[in-house]
């Protein structure tokens, strides 16, 4: 997007590993590559938006790696193993937290959240930049992603449990937290089910 703010040295985390179950029971189809009204993969969309506004971005992966290669092989993403990911989105976090030594810290955003704003990339990119530890965008009263942390939060994010991911870090330091209040309704919109991006899953 033309005339979109760019923020350096804040990498940009996507977590895209996880078997998407109760998008399809069987586990045949990658949810990610899902597309979306404007015709694009989930992934895609995620990758195009993080990369709008972040110098650096990863995408954290499981044993699907090589098939968002294809997908995504013309994007200057930076792909992580995460072979474990199935024990829980910490084991994700913490990949990707070990891959990257950015300036001021990390933007983490799921892959599966595909109406996410550049704006608010930028918003939750710049905070950190400027100095927040930790940053959410807030719809309505309502904390979403993507998840901002500054640098001084690597140590306590290496030592989060594999199930659990952040959720008790976010919830032991709301005081420590700046909430920053955006209208982007992308934020909380995430997609479990074929009838969430209002189109069937794309085989290729």
């Amino acid at each position: 997007m033309s005339g979109q703010q760019h923020v350096s040295g804040v990498t940009g985390i996507i977590l895209a590993a996880g078997l998407g179950r109760r998008f399809d029971p069987s586990g045949q189809q990658l949810k990610l590559l899902a597309r979306t009204e404007d015709g694009r993969t989930m992934v895609r969309r995620v990758c195009e938006t993080a990369l709008s506004v972040l110098d650096d971005v990863l995408l954290v992966c499981d044993v699907h790696e090589q098939i968002l290669r294809q997908e995504l092989g013309d994007l200057p993403v930076r792909f992580v193993q995460a072979p474990e990911a199935i024990r829980g989105m910490g084991v994700s976090l913490k990949a990707g937290i070990q891959a990257c030594s950015p300036a001021y810290g990390y933007v983490v955003l799921l892959a599966d959240m595909p109406w996410l704003r550049p704006s608010t990339v930028a918003a939750v990119a710049q905070a950190v930049q400027d100095g927040a530890g930790i940053v959410r965008p807030v719809l309505n009263g309502q904390p979403g992603n993507p998840i901002g942390f500054g640098l001084e939060w690597r140590q306590q994010l290496l030592e989060l449990p594999d199930e659990q991911g952040a959720r008790g870090l976010l919830q032991a330091n709301k005081d420590q937290t700046l909430f920053v209040p955006l209208v982007d309704e992308g934020i909380l919109r995430d997609v479990d089910t074929p009838s969430d991006v209002g189109m069937s899953q794309a085989s290729n």
